[in-house]
């Protein structure tokens, strides 16, 4: 620090020592000022460069932690809404198994048992309104394994929880099935068969349809997917050649033209469902027949690959509901519902429980990321906002020697006077 030298009154060095304390006094004063107005430690880049750094990274940090807490309150809301439904489905399937074990007792007669197959259809339908009604937003939640629903739990790319219960009840390769009567088996039916009945046809080559529907379980797919109306057999050759072999291609649509699921080759296996049957031929003439399943069977004997024939064949199908196996009419038929009731039963108890886990793992993960944001908002804090009452410390301090440095400035700039008394 410069010395004053008291008889140089043309620099008055005490002074401009003075004014500088002073300046630096008010600009910490006004930083301590404005920390208390703002409750903030770092209200510019320039108050702390690298802390400003940091806590950008903790704030974006404790926005998706809330954001993920939020996500994972919706997925707990969600999932909740599905164990209603599952609940109520296993609370109708103990009422059906009821009714079943109620039709399996000789003691009733027809009228009897039609009264409860008629009151356990009234509950299939109640299953099946419980599988449509099972929705958030517009996403079903007790469809097919293809409705898989994904959550954003975390902050990371990969904290994503997935929610599929008829992929895990099912499986993930099972694309048709889901929570209703009839993917769970337990769709009751009479047990009458259903016809095919008036066709006509395009194409001599092609013979007919013919046969009538099974009773068998695997009889129900088709029966349900073309129910009554009027339908058609497209047929024809893919690939050219005689005797080269090519394959017939054989498609059921309905009225409009579309397309159906079927069980192409009547074995009732998954490895049969489709919308096109295609049959390898090994010689220019075919001679063999497409089976629909259900007893639908389209004998193409005849048809010439050579000429790359193809064929329609229209009919009309009546349906009456195919049955048996899920059927009241005797003690037997009642016996093996109650089994297939059964099954059902151990579907919707193994959804529940996959859905009590998925509870239980975001409650863990709830708890997780709340700790997280709760340490991310701490640590934040004590970079980003001011210590309100060390700053009011600093302010006093500040302002005390504002009002100090002020009288030592008036002073320093009376001082040079004394030198008057020197030409006196």
């Amino acid at each position: 620090m410069a010395g004053g030298d008291f008889t140089r009154i043309a620099g008055n060095v005490a002074a401009l020592q003075a004014l500088n304390s002073l300046s630096m006094i008010n600009n910490k004063l006004g930083i301590s000022q404005l920390r208390l107005a703002t409750g903030k430690r770092i209200n510019s880049a320039a108050d702390d460069a690298a802390g400003l750094g940091i806590a950008t990274k903790l704030d974006f940090k404790q926005r998706g932690l809330g954001q993920a807490l939020s996500n994972i309150g919706d997925a707990m809301n969600l999932i909740a809404t599905s164990e209603g439904h599952l609940s109520n489905m296993k609370d109708i399937l103990a009422v059906m198994k009821t009714k079943a074990e109620q039709a399996a007792n000789d003691t009733l007669g027809a009228d009897e048992r039609t009264a409860i197959l008629t009151e356990v259809q009234k509950l299939n339908a109640q299953i099946d309104a419980e599988q449509s009604q099972a929705k958030w937003s517009t996403n079903s939640l007790l469809g097919t394994s293809a409705n898989s629903l994904s959550f954003m739990i975390g902050v990371q790319n990969t904290d994503v929880l997935s929610f599929n219960v008829a992929g895990e009840v099912f499986g993930t390769a099972d694309t048709t099935s889901k929570f209703d009567s009839a993917g769970l088996g337990v769709d009751a039916r009479v047990a009458a068969a259903a016809a095919v009945a008036g066709q006509a046809g395009v194409g001599s080559a092609v013979n007919g349809i013919s046969g009538t529907v099974g009773t068998s379980v695997n009889s129900q797919p088709l029966a349900d997917a073309i129910a009554t109306g009027h339908f058609s057999v497209n047929i024809a050759f893919t690939g050219a050649g005689a005797g080269n072999g090519g394959s017939l291609v054989a498609t059921l649509v309905d009225a409009n033209g579309t397309a159906l699921t079927v069980d192409l080759d009547g074995s009732g296996s998954a490895g049969g469902v489709g919308t096109a049957a295609t049959m390898a031929v090994a010689t220019a003439t075919a001679t063999t027949t497409v089976d629909f399943g259900n007893g639908i069977k389209v004998d193409v004997a005849g048809l010439d690959e050579t000429k790359n024939q193809s064929a329609t064949y229209s009919f009309n199908y009546t349906s009456a509901t195919s049955g048996g196996a899920n059927a009241v009419d005797t003690i037997a038929h009642a016996q093996s519902f109650m089994t297939s009731i059964d099954s059902a039963s151990t579907k919707v108890s193994k959804a529940l429980s996959y859905i009590g886990s998925l509870m239980n793992r975001l409650s863990y993960q709830e708890q997780s990321v709340t700790v997280a944001q709760t340490n991310t908002s701490a640590a934040y804090n004590r970079i980003m906002n001011a210590d309100m009452a060390f700053e009011q410390v600093e302010a006093t301090k500040y302002s005390i020697l504002q009002q100090t440095a002020t009288a030592m400035l008036g002073q320093a700039n009376t001082r040079p006077q004394n030198i008057l008394s020197l030409f006196r």
